[in-house]
């Protein structure tokens, strides 16, 4: 008595499913029999997927604060976060299930290149979490590096405005000084001439009129000290004037510099970490997750247990190594009987040209024969290489 079979129908497998199997480097053929696993590997290719996303928004990220158009970023984008999910497949599909003894060794290297590529992946991520209060710090770091690059204009520049200022300072003294001068003297005169100055009398006496020739030989001479300093007191002046219009020009080309890229970012995140303890332990479990997220799927593949998926890929494997070997060796077997039959069919040609010639091969010896009897009859090495050549006793091919 024969038992009821139950026919076997193949149910089609949707197109999701086929690729979260290609993002766990699984051969779907073989996996769409295997009942047990195939959700095993859709996890694995979850794993995978949101990898791939987080590598390419950090890579947009990244890029953003390096180049400003959008089209460009977005490609490179695309084409990082796809390296990056090219190797965690490498990672997966490279991982051994077998029971060797020095598995451990690919293993760790596999998960540090992993922890690696989350730890660099972590960082644009983190920035752009933390994008307000890191603004606020690149502002900071801005204004404290332009203050320092000013107090250092100052100090380069120093001794030669010192000496400029010196200079004008000297020219402005001599000039107030005859200023001085001539109002005092001016002053003396007026005092003369209202009766309050020494003499007591009021009009042009004789001493008010010597202050007056002393009040307008001093105007006089201020006269000619201005137009004489003038000249010296405007080139002071253009000369101090040039040197800080060239320390403005300076500090607006350092200011140019000062951007808000990627590494003053990272500085300034570097920065809050230093002052803000929480911040940093925040900031460390952030990039502790997102590392986690990088080496989730190995971690997946490797804490996945050996099911029916890994048996047929390895029974598949086994078998098409043993095809493989079997196909060299009866080519092999193939090649040297060819070889053989070869030989054997060479043999047997050359037996039935000799036979056929062996009349005429004996008549030609026997001419060679008396030929050099008639020459020499005593130098046998040269009849045998003669006789070689002309009866084809050696092979010429």
């Amino acid at each position: 008595m024969t038992e009821k079979q139950t026919p076997v129908t193949d149910t089609p497998v949707d197109g999701l499913s086929r690729f979260l199997w290609w993002l766990a480097a699984a051969d779907a053929e073989i996996l769409k029999d295997c009942k047990a696993d195939k959700e095993r590997y859709r996890i694995v290719g979850i794993a995978v997927l949101v990898t791939w996303m987080f590598a390419t928004l950090a890579w947009g990220y990244f890029f953003s604060t390096v180049v400003n158009d959008d089209m460009i970023i977005a490609g490179l984008a695309l084409f990082f976060g796809f390296a990056v999910l090219s190797i965690d497949r490498s990672l997966i599909a490279a991982m051994s299930r077998n029971d060797n003894k020095n598995k451990f060794v690919p293993v760790a290297f596999r998960l540090l290149l992993a922890v690696t590529i989350g730890l660099f992946i972590s960082q644009p991520v983190v920035l752009m979490l933390f994008q307000k209060d890191i603004q606020a710090q690149i502002a900071l770091n801005k204004q404290t590096k332009l203050d320092t690059f000013r107090k250092e204009l100052v100090t380069l520049n120093a001794a030669r405005k010192s000496e400029l200022q010196g200079a004008l300072d000297q020219v402005k003294a001599e000039v107030a000084a005859k200023e001085e001068q001539v109002k005092d003297y001016k002053d003396a005169y007026i005092r003369e001439t209202d009766g309050t100055g020494g003499s007591g009398r009021i009009g042009e006496s004789a001493i008010a009129r010597v202050k007056k020739s002393e009040y307008l030989k001093a105007e006089e001479e201020l006269i000619k000290l201005r137009k004489t300093m003038g000249p010296k007191l405007l080139e002071r002046e253009t000369q101090i004037a040039a040197m800080l219009k060239e320390d403005s020009i300076k500090e607006q080309a350092y200011a140019v510099t000062l951007a808000d890229g990627f590494l003053a970012q990272t500085e300034a995140l570097n920065d809050l970490t230093a002052e803000h303890p929480p911040l940093k332990q925040r900031y460390r479990l952030i990039v502790f997750i997102i590392t986690l997220i990088e080496v989730m799927p190995l971690l997946s593949k490797l804490l996945m247990p050996k099911g029916e998926y890994d048996e047929k890929l390895a029974a598949l494997t086994a078998q098409s190594i043993a095809d493989a070997k079997l196909g060299l060796e009866k080519s092999k077997e193939l090649q040297e009987h060819y070889h053989d039959a070869a030989t054997a069919a060479d043999q047997e040609t050359m037996d039935h040209i000799f036979d056929l010639t062996r009349e005429t091969r004996r008549r030609h010896a026997e001419d060679l024969v008396q030929e050099w009897k008639e020459q020499d009859g005593k130098k046998y090495p040269a009849l045998w290489t003669r006789a070689r050549k002309m009866l084809m006793l050696h092979r010429t091919w």
